[in-house]
């Protein structure tokens, strides 16, 4: 998910905010362009989460490019969203509607003359291999759990045909890949799936592993640094996956995915307690 905007920090140390940085008026008019989009999306994206709509900020982070882009009549730039052709039926004509009168507040807010808001179907990376790439589409060989968000580079982080968002998240998969295929008896092994969008009461959500187990479903997060200013957000969800049928949930300390000892502690605690719950 990005634009081509890229900005230096402030001399001071302190991060200038995208107002600050629209009034520089030295940047070259492609640097603009790409920092107004970047502010249109932030600005959207963060009301709609303050405004209490989280399921149409939750689209917006699925979005894979954003730009300004001459309309079709060649009289004025637009806002265009790029996003995988699995995800486009998400942004009906009333979600259109709702973003473009957002851009047009924001917009006015800044003196940015952006207007409108269109959406693109996100063009994967081809060369010159792109009929077996045709072929493995047809197949369905491709990263199924993340299939609604090819993204316009290659991704660094695949395996099994399964995509992962960063090196940790494929350290654990690997890991309790080795227990699925290696350790566990075949008629007693683990499902595993990375990633997976769901729904639960109030709100879409997407963990970092859905993990089976003697007939058990239990759900494995992986902390990141900003954990413990989330805290009260995940003990609430946390409580809604539970009254959705899900057995157990526990988290992978962000230290642990140095540790390969530990890492394999917390693995075989998870599956352990998974087995036992109730």
């Amino acid at each position: 998910m990005t634009n081509d905007f890229v900005h230096a920090p402030a001399t001071s140390g302190r991060s200038l905010s995208y107002e600050e940085m629209l009034s520089d008026k030295t940047l070259p008019i492609d640097q603009r362009e790409a920092l107004v989009a970047e502010t249109l999306m932030a600005y959207m994206s963060t009301l709609l989460a303050r405004r209490g709509d989280a399921t149409t900020a939750q689209l917006l982070l699925q979005v894979d490019r954003w730009k300004l882009d001459w309309d079709e009549q060649g009289r004025e730039k637009d806002l265009v969203l790029e996003v995988d052709p699995a995800n486009t039926s998400h942004f009906t004509d009333d979600l259109l509607q709702k973003l473009r009168h957002l851009c047009q507040e924001i917009s006015g807010r800044f003196g940015l003359g952006v207007n409108w808001v269109e959406v693109r179907e996100t063009l994967p990376v081809v060369g010159p291999g792109w009929r077996e790439m045709v072929q493995r589409e047809i197949s369905g060989e491709r990263p199924t759990n993340q299939a609604r968000r090819l993204q316009p580079a290659p991704q660094r982080w695949l395996e099994d045909n399964l995509a992962f968002t960063n090196e940790g998240e494929q350290r654990v998969y690997r890991l309790l890949k080795h227990r699925q295929e290696k350790i566990l008896p075949a008629e007693e092994t683990i499902a595993i799936f990375p990633l997976p969008n769901g729904r639960i009461a109030g709100r879409t959500w997407e963990p970092d592993f859905l993990v089976t187990y003697k007939g058990r479903a239990g759900i494995l997060e992986i902390d990141g640094p900003h954990h413990n200013a989330r805290r009260a957000l995940d003990v609430t969800r946390e409580h809604l996956i539970r009254d959705s049928g899900v057995a157990y949930i526990d988290r992978v300390p962000v230290e642990a995915l140095e540790d390969r000892v530990e890492l394999e502690r917390v693995l075989d605690r998870f599956l352990r307690r998974l087995a036992e719950s109730r």
